[in-house]
Formats: C-alpha cells, structure tokens, sequence
C-alpha cells in the first residue's frame, strides 16, 4: 500500500508484539460474541486482523466520488430495466445478458417509476499497479457495513492509544444517514414504519443483522411476522391475536426469489405471501428493490461505461477489471482463446464458482470451452488483478503481507448517495478496519421522528424466555452450589445429620432440574445436552439473546460469553458456580439499571418472577416436606436459605422453626425472593404488557388466592402418613398455577402467528 500506518501504530508495534494484539482481538470478539456462519457451516467468531489498513484522504475522495457516482448509475439502470428499457431497445445492453439472468424479475417492472430502486450499494475493488479496479458490485442485499463498524469498535479497542490520537474519519454519520434515507422512502417521514427483513437467526451474517437493526433503531422481523391484507403490508403486533400495524418501508436481507412464496419461489419459507404484488402498487417500499439482483450480473461490467456516457452524461469514474461476455461473438472468442490467461466465472450467483484458467488441465480446459460453447449467454472472462497488499497478523505471530479486496458502501440520501469512509477490508482469511485520514465530512442533521416499531408476538415471546431461562440459570446455580457445599462438608464425615441433610439435599437437586435421579453433580451442572442442567439452562438463555440481539446491549454478550467459558472448563466445582451466580447477577443488573421500562423489560421481568416461584414452590416440596432428624432439619432447612438467598434475612429477624422459613420464603411480601413477592411483581408487569386479558387475571388470581390461604403454622404440622402433607399440597398446587398462568400469558398476550406455509414442495434453502 502506498499509505502507510500511522506513527503511533509503528511505535506501538515497537513494543507489543502483534501475536499479543491478535489475542487481545479475538478475546474481544468473543466478549461481545460477533460471528458469522458460512454457508452449511456451524457459526463461528468473526476474523479480524487487529491492524487497520490506512487510506489518504486525497485517494479516498476520490474513490469515494467514484462508487457514489457508480450507485447512481446501478439505480438509473435499473429505473430503466424495469421502466422503458431504452438501454434494451436501443441494443446499448444486449437482451440476452439482461433477461437471460435469474436475477431479473420480470414481475417486477411498472409504468410508475418507483422512488427508489437502489438504496444501499456494494462495490468491491482491488487496487492494482494502474489503480483502484471494480472486481463486482452486491446490491441484491450487500451485506458488510454492520461487520464494518464492528470492526471499527473492537480495533478502537484493542488500538486506544493509536486511534484517540489519529485522525480518522468516523462510521457513525453513515448510519445516521442510512435512517434518514430510509425514513425519506416512507409517505409520512414523521410516521414512518420501517423494518429490517432478515431470513432469521441461522442466516450466515446474523449477528450483522441484528446489530444494523439495534443500530437504526428499526424492528428485525421473520417473514413470519408480516402478511399482506387489502393490498399493503402489515406486521403482526403483540397484544393478541389480529392486531396488525402498518409497514411502509422494508430494508430486506432476504434474496429476491425468496420474498414471496406467491409469485416468486413457491418453496420459501423466508417470504411473504404477496409482498411483490404491494410492492407494485406502491403500498410498501421494498430496498433494495426485489429486481435489483440482475445489477450483480457480471455480464453487464463491459458495458457500463457506455451505460455511464448515456445515463449521467459522464464518463465512468471506476474502471471495472478487463471483462468480456461470451454472448458477444468477439467476447466468446477471447475468453476461448486466452482461457489459459482469465478467470472465467457464471454470470449468475449460485450457479458455480470462478474458475482460474491457469489452473486447469488441457482436458478441462476443452470440458469448459465446451460449456461456453453451448450456453455462451451464461459466462463471462475476466482478467486477473494484481491486488495491493496489506500486512496481517498470522498465526505464529508474525506479520505476513496478505492481497486485499475492498468493499465500499453507499447509501441512499438526500437525493444523492453517501459513501461509507472507508468499508470492508478483506485480507485473505480475516477481515480489516479501515482508516479514512481527514476529519469526519459533516452532513445535515434532522431528528428522526418515525413512529417506534411495534414489539412482535416473537420477540414478546423471547423475551419472556429470555427472563425465564435467566433466572433458571440462577436458581439452579444457586441450589447446586449449597449441594456442593454440603457435599464438602459431609461427604466423608460419620455424622448421622449431616449424610442425611446430604441425601436429601442430592435427590432435590435432580428432583427441582427434573433430571434423572442420581445424576453426577458434575453433569448437573456441565451436561449442556441435559435438560435441567446449568449448562443446558445457559445455552437456552444463549439462544433467547441471539433471538432478540437487537433489543440487549452489548455488555450482555459480555457476561453470556464468560459463562459459557466457565462452564466449559469445571474444576472447582463450588468455585465456577460462585463465577456462573456472578455473571447472572451482571446480567440481572443490566436489566435492572440499563433497560428502560417497556413491555418488553416486563415481559423479561415476567418470565423471571415465574421461573423464581416455581422454582422456590418446588425446591420447598423436595426438602422441609419429609421430617427428619431435628438437627438433620435444621441442616437442610439453612441449605435451603442459603440456595433462596434468605439465609442473612432469616438470621438478623431472629426466628426459628420451619413456619418462620415458610414465611420468610412463602408468604413474605418484602422478601424479593419469595413467592408471595414474585406475585404482586407478576401483577405489576402484566398491567404493563398490552393485549386481551384472555384469562391472565384469573390465572393470577388463582395464584394470589392459594397464597392468600396459606398458614405457615399450619403447613409444618406433620399428617397421618407421617409427612408435612399439607405443605407439599400446598407447593405443588402453587406450582402448577403458577404453570398456568405462563401458560395463559404467552397464548393471549403474544402467541406467535401460524408458521408459514410452503405453497409448493418443501425445500430449505434461504437468502441473506
């Protein structure tokens, strides 16, 4: 590269060696869990190289004029291919590279031009020894400025020092203005519905996704979520079942072909019903539009610069790489002639890879003239670019100099489009942030006054979860320790007591996580396949945040990551579950002090309070239910304390006897961790969660009434079969309407909508 790193960062180097910021790098990636699947792969931790790659700010103004200049151009070709067609009729682009390809969706095109065919580009270049060169341009859905700006985040991180004294250009103002263009496409922008249209939380580029969407501030919904009544798109609300709010703009991550299952795919799972037929009326703004993949056709790079001349009225700023199609007669025969010299490639994505000439045998190089032969629309040769290279940290620690490939983003705005300072840099096997040098460019500044996206029946229904699975997390970390604990004290002592307190201790733990009896205590708490485990709890809690990543902040990947970490290496037993309680009670803190008080918050809260009762109803009927030895009693009794985090409130009110423990644990209004607590929370937030009652009330009533009627006094009198009957009547009974009021809760207030559907043979398959 002609630019070179900023003296700082030489200095830094001087004295850290990279193999140390390559480590600091990757912890940091996994604190705030930023990964990406690759197609049919499992998700795995983003690659980033911890050293930027440096750009001047003379070079970049330029380059930046040239892909703003080449997304005008991309919206203009397509008004046209979907409007008049005068680049088709006039022969400037031939028929056949047009709608020979998937990409074009002939559904698609109207007499009314629509505001917008284009709203957010991609641009890959290489730079070579002649220049910035275009390799291929992504606006079917690009995907890479939600992975910029995280990079952007941890390498400010791991380069503080560096990056507070550099002066480079910021990423934030182009989001900024990627919600105002939005905002622009709606009919009222002061009312605007806008949502992020993802294939779901297994698309590969997921975690992007969902931070674009908390970035934007814009609801990230499944094509689930939405239907199309009357003409135009509704998205389906919390709150029971019909209630509907208007969309008027979709940023969509699906692939064309799989929006609608109605006109387009008939075996998509991932759109919806009639969404291209409202698009074309008008009642909803599609973005990028559903026919802009036909721009990816590599086919077109040898007639852009003509398209330019006709289109702006201007020469193309960015040469694309040496390309021709073999539609043409004279394109076909270069690629045969030099297919030893070109990458040849399909001009349709998903229909092959680029094949390197150079590396192919004589006999497989005449088995792909042959196919060129025979479908000569279908491909295109390209000359190879000699990329500019970038140093990389490797794996031994050593700087190694790795080709880079650029991707630029530009966004629609302002009736003009505004480029991304920098982008997406891929160096080999990792990717780079970028530094733009130069103050940031300002750009006008209007408030953003849309109306707030409504919460989903999904996301209210994650939520919850979310909660639930959190404080199961917490409460069997809680009990397995106190059985650690005593496990310790009595597991080789001849006390008669404390082997009986030992006992009872051991079946309630696989009685309250309802696993198998005389599971290992190992396994209760590192088995992540065990349903009832502690691992296995914080895996589905895992799996409720990435659900709803948009709506957590960041320090919640944090505390989730270190977790999973603890429970993957066991070794102190007691000492990994003070770890794990203490990551739990971070995230409890998040959410008390960080969250703002929405349905949302008290549908978690709601999940919490449920799974707390329940669990302290059922941890009650496995230990204080059957008497024992007095002192064996009075063991179990403050193991239970101690598991309920009562034990210090029990001691300062200086009262003994199993009826104090049940009102401290039962009855007690003040006692946050008791039942009686749980419940008048429970009737807090579901005041605050909006929808039908359908039956919540009475369930809660029922809660509140078995409550109500209980006496400690009377529940440790012992019964004629000689156990404290009444008492685990009593939990039992607590804990099945409690069942039922969850139960109650999640079909009236946000039952998700019915699956979609498939409307021909079932296929997986996505876009993204």
């Amino acid at each position: 590269m002609e630019e070179v790193w900023p003296p700082e960062l030489a200095a830094l180097l001087d004295r850290t060696p990279p193999a140390d910021l390559a480590a600091t790098t990757r912890r940091l990636l996994a604190d705030e869990a930023i990964t990406y699947r690759p197609p049919g792969e499992d998700e795995q931790p983003w690659a980033l190289d911890p050293l930027p790659l440096p750009l001047a700010a003379a070079g970049w103004a330029e380059l930046e004029a040239g892909v703003a200049q080449r997304a005008l151009l991309l919206d203009r070709l397509l008004a046209d291919l979907y409007g008049p067609r005068l680049t088709l009729r006039t022969g400037l682009l031939p028929v056949e590279v047009v709608l020979g390809h998937p990409g074009y969706v002939h559904g698609w095109a109207r007499a009314t031009p629509r505001p917008r065919e284009l709203f957010l580009a991609g641009t890959d270049l290489v730079r070579t020894p002649d220049g910035w060169r275009v390799l291929g341009d992504r606006v079917q859905a690009p995907s890479g400025a939600g992975y910029a700006l995280a990079n952007r985040r941890i390498v400010s991180r791991v380069l503080a020092a560096v990056r507070r004294s550099a002066q480079i250009r910021r990423l934030g103002p182009f989001f900024d203005a990627m919600r105002r263009g939005l905002e622009e496409l709606a009919p009222a922008a002061d009312r605007a519905r806008i949502v992020l249209l993802t294939p779901g939380p297994r698309s590969e580029t997921a975690y992007e996704q969902a931070l674009l969407a908390s970035r934007l501030g814009f609801p990230l919904v499944l094509a689930s979520e939405l239907t199309v009544r009357d003409g135009r798109v509704w998205q389906r609300a919390m709150g029971g079942a019909g209630r509907l709010e208007p969309v008027d703009v979709i940023l969509r991550r699906v692939d064309a072909t799989w929006c609608d299952p109605l006109d387009l795919r008939q075996d998509s799972h991932l759109g919806v019903p009639g969404l291209l037929e409202a698009a074309r009326l008008g009642t909803v703004t599609i973005v990028n539009g559903l026919g802009s993949g036909v721009a990816e056709n590599p086919g077109l790079l040898p007639f852009l610069p003509a398209a330019a001349r006709a289109l702006l009225d201007e020469p193309l700023a960015l040469p694309g790489a040496p390309t021709w199609w073999c539609g043409e007669p004279t394109g076909r025969s270069h690629v045969l002639t030099h297919l030893a010299d070109l990458f040849v490639k399909p001009i349709a994505r998903g229909s092959g890879s680029s094949v390197d000439g150079a590396a192919l045998t004589t006999a497989e190089r005449a088995e792909l003239a042959a196919r060129i032969e025979a479908e000569p629309h279908a491909w295109i040769g390209q000359e190879p670019q000699r990329p500019s290279t970038a140093p990389v940290v490797a794996a031994d620690g050593t700087l190694d100099d790795r080709p880079v490939v650029l991707r630029t983003f530009a966004v629609a705005v302002d009736g003009g489009f505004r480029v991304l300072p920098g982008g997406l840099a891929e160096a080999g096997p990792v990717a780079k942030d970028v530094w733009v040098s130069g103050a940031t460019v300002s750009a006008p500044s209007t408030p953003s006054t849309g109306a707030e996206g409504p919460l989903s029946p999904r996301v209210a229904a994650d939520l919850f979860w979310l909660g639930r699975y959190a404080e199961r997390a917490e409460s069997t970390a809680r009990l397995l320790r106190a059985v650690a604990d005593r496990f310790a004290d009595f597991r080789s002592t001849p006390e008669p007591a404390g082997g009986e307190a030992l006992d009872v201790l051991l079946r309630a733990a696989t009685t309250v996580t309802t696993t198998p009896p005389g599971t290992p205590l190992h396994d209760l708490i590192t088995d992540r396949d065990l349903p009832g485990s502690l691992a296995y709890a914080v895996h589905r809690l895992t799996g409720a945040a990435r659900a709803v990543r948009e709506q957590l902040s960041t320090d919640t990947w944090l505390v989730l990551g270190r977790l999973a970490a603890v429970l993957d290496e066991v070794t102190d037993t007691s000492g990994a579950l003070s770890q794990v309680i203490e990551g739990l009670l971070a995230l409890a803190g998040l959410a008390a002090e960080s969250h703002v008080r929405d349905p949302g918050w008290h549908l978690t809260d709601a999940g919490r309070r449920v799974e707390r009762a329940q669990h302290v109803a059922a941890l009650i009927a496995a230990t204080l239910c059957e008497p024992g030895l007095s002192v064996a009693d009075g063991l179990v009794q403050e193991s239970v304390l101690i598991a309920a985090e009562s034990l210090i409130t029990a001691r300062r009110r200086r009262r003994t006897g199993l009826d104090a423990v049940l009102e401290l644990l039962v009855t007690d209004p003040d006692n946050p961790r008791s039942i009686g607590y749980q419940a008048d929370r429970l009737r807090l937030d579901v005041a605050r969660v909006p929808g039908p009652d359908g039956g919540v009330l009475a369930a809660l009533v029922a809660v509140e009434g078995r409550l109500a009627g209980l006496r400690p006094t009377e529940l440790v009198r012992i019964g004629p079969d000689g156990t404290r009957d009444r008492l685990r009547a009593a939990c039992l009974g607590l804990g099945s309407d409690l069942a039922r009021f969850a139960e109650v809760l999640e079909g009236s207030r946000f039952a998700p909508g019915a699956p979609l559907r498939p409307l021909g043979p079932v296929t997986v398959g996505g876009g993204g």
